[in-house]
């Protein structure tokens, strides 16, 4: 491979996963505002909306079921990267700053691990109290 193929492929990888945040994003945008809308036909039809209504609108989408979000995402988002410049170390000749891609590479590994080491541990989760 050559290296403007490996930075291809690292470009698409990035195009790619902004854009799927991009898509998540304007989703959780839409149910939100569908949300507000239901309230406020609620509101101005003189009746108390839906508590789940109200769920909708926390930033954390866990928060109602007691639960923070875990970070899989960031795990494979990492994981990528890190794989990305090990295949780079893995394939420059020697002198074309193989330190920098080995660095980066074990840096991203780490942070993967430790998102997944977050994920499965899920610090911070507490269990709900109305027996949901």
């Amino acid at each position: 491979m050559d290296r403007w193929e490996v930075a291809a492929l690292i470009l698409a990888a990035i195009v790619v996963g902004m854009g799927s945040q991009a898509w998540v994003s304007w989703l959780d945008h839409q149910r939100r505002s569908k949300a507000l809308d239901v309230i406020k036909a609620a509101i101005e039809a003189g009746r108390e909306p839906p508590k789940q209504i109200y769920e909708q609108l926390e930033v954390n989408a866990y928060a109602s079921m007691g639960f923070s979000k875990r970070p899989w995402a960031e795990a494979v988002v990492f994981g990528a990267v890190g794989a990305g410049f090990w295949i780079m170390f893995a394939m420059s000749e020697p002198g074309d700053g193989r330190e920098k891609m080995m660095l980066v590479a074990a840096l991203m590994s780490a942070f993967s691990v430790g998102c997944v080491a977050l994920a499965v541990f899920a610090p911070g989760q507490k269990p709900n109290d109305d027996g949901r």
